[in-house]
């Protein structure tokens, strides 16, 4: 076998090898095959009701608001973003917090949300150049 003969068996198992290797992030009909991880935050204060509606009911209410906003989370990314939505996990925290000069005690409520997506089909005009 000559070298030039070679050097073509040699390139050709290489391209065979390398396209193997790509894996196409889009099915057939342009749906991304990949998940994708979204994180939200949210921040924010209650007053209370009462005097003791700080420790008791007003961190339980801020929650709940809290774990609310999350279950609305997967319609508003499948109404722009997402073809398919589901929450994988959510933090959330209460703290009671009294300002410089409050009066009032007030509860700082922290979520955070993280959510896997599928993204939805891109248009070709959307895509990048590299992706069919």
């Amino acid at each position: 076998m000559t070298v030039s003969k070679i050097g073509l068996t040699v390139a050709a198992l290489l391209t065979l090898f390398s396209f193997s290797a790509y894996a196409n992030p889009y099915d057939a009909d342009g749906n991304r095959n990949q998940a994708v991880s979204v994180s939200v935050s949210y921040t924010f204060t209650l007053p209370p009701n009462g005097p003791t509606d700080v420790a008791d009911g007003e961190s339980e209410r801020g929650r709940r608001q809290a774990y609310e906003m999350a279950g609305r989370e997967c319609a508003n990314l499948l109404a722009t973003i997402a073809a398919t939505c589901s929450l994988t996990s959510i933090n959330v925290s209460s703290q009671p917090q009294r300002g410089y000069g409050q009066a009032m005690e007030m509860i700082s409520i922290r979520a955070s949300a993280n959510f896997k997506i599928t993204p939805k089909a891109q248009t070709a005009s959307e895509r990048p150049a590299s992706q069919p």
